[in-house]
């Protein structure tokens, strides 16, 4: 497996090359169907901020479920530039999730770290600094894909993210370990909620 890029110019590369195309494939659609059930059983459709959010492909499963205002944040303008969005509910943005602020006063009923937080070094840190940007009762939606070995950088990265989401300043929704057996893939995923 190549090691992932760490620059805009390299995910740019990526997505022009098609690495990036599997993420539309059938066994793929589990995860995306459960946070879009997570937000739709919240009340959450009304204004959603997905960080990472490649090619938008979030938004198009949201699409059908009445999803009024979408925000998508990726550090590849390149894969913002194949995403099919609908400019009257959609908008894309390139920005670095460590850095990126909405506009003045924008503020969201949800927050989805869709496979994004793997690239942060302090994922809970990361997470932490959007809860500004969440409306009074918003969510917060993570999927964070996990390796088969349980020693893994990435399953640690899962642990230390869970730990700091089982603090009191949190709420803790939903919590879901979903594996594709056609793909022999696990993803975490966990709703949370800032105790306010």
């Amino acid at each position: 497996m190549s090691k992932n890029a760490s620059t805009a110019e390299g995910w740019d590369e990526e997505y022009r090359g098609g690495r990036w195309d599997f993420l539309r494939d059938l066994p793929e659609s589990g995860r995306y169907g459960i946070i879009g059930m997570w937000l739709s059983l919240n009340d959450c459709l009304g204004s959603v901020l997905d960080i990472g959010c490649g090619e938008g492909l979030l938004y198009e499963r949201l699409r059908p479920m009445g999803i009024r205002r979408y925000v998508g944040v990726d550090l590849a303008p390149a894969a913002l530039e194949f995403a099919d969005v609908d400019p009257a509910v959609a908008s894309l943005r390139a920005g670095d999730m460590h850095t990126f602020t909405p506009g003045g006063g924008e503020t969201f009923s949800a927050v989805v770290f869709n496979e994004v937080l793997h690239f942060a070094g302090d994922p809970a840190a990361v997470v932490a600094r959007y809860i500004p940007f969440l409306d009074e009762n918003g969510v917060m939606a993570i999927s964070m894909y996990s390796p088969k070995r349980p020693d893994s950088g990435a399953n640690r990265l899962i642990a230390r993210l869970w730990e700091a989401t089982d603090e009191p300043e949190w709420e803790v929704l939903d919590d879901y370990r979903l594996t594709s057996d056609r793909k022999s893939v696990t993803w975490r995923l966990r709703l949370i909620r800032p105790i306010r």
